[in-house]
């Protein structure tokens, strides 16, 4: 148990030092064009967050039924003189399949909510893409100067900052599972 908390934290601490580093690299590169891509990270943040309280319900839920059924299991199994002695097979095997179909059910269900929302993330990383390509065009087109250089922003600095965000985005969104 140490060691898997242990394992949590410095997965966690990675991804937030990976994120935070990018985000400083990415405002010493280019200060202004990083700084109006940053605003999409609070609708990141929240995707985030939503998903992992979804994703942790669903598990606590397929946990909990699952932990039932075992029960019933070892406690059939248990007492399987008495239940073949008593003929009580079918109420036990009836018993068993109600909480055998509520497994399904809730597995299918987790299933489909685990896969709605990988694909939110996905959607969100995409218009993240879409964003800030849009942004990168703006400040090229329109010869925005970069404070950092004093010269405009050119294809090179665009790309610098946004590799250098989706890098630190990435490692929020690797962070999930340690959360």
């Amino acid at each position: 148990m140490k060691a898997s908390i242990g394992e949590q934290i410095s997965n966690l601490a990675y991804a937030v030092c990976t994120c935070l580093a990018s985000i400083c690299y990415a405002l010493t590169f280019g200060p202004a064009f990083a700084g109006y891509c940053l605003l999409y990270l609070p609708v990141l943040l929240a995707i985030i967050g939503i998903f992992g309280s979804m994703v942790k319900r669903f598990t606590m839920q397929k946990l909990a039924v699952i932990k039932h059924l075992g029960g019933i299991a070892e406690e059939t199994l248990t007492a399987i003189k008495v239940v073949a002695s008593f003929g009580r097979e079918d109420r036990e095997l009836r018993k068993f399949a109600k909480w055998s179909r509520r497994t399904t059910t809730i597995a299918k269900k987790y299933t489909f909510m685990y896969s709605f929302m990988v694909g939110i993330m996905k959607f969100a990383i995409f218009t993240f893409y879409v964003y800030s390509f849009y942004l990168g065009s703006l400040f090229i087109e329109n010869k925005s100067i970069n404070s950092k250089t004093g010269e405009p922003y050119n294809q090179k600095d665009v790309l610098s900052v946004l590799i250098a965000l989706i890098t630190g985005f990435v490692g929020l969104i690797a962070a999930l599972p340690n959360v």
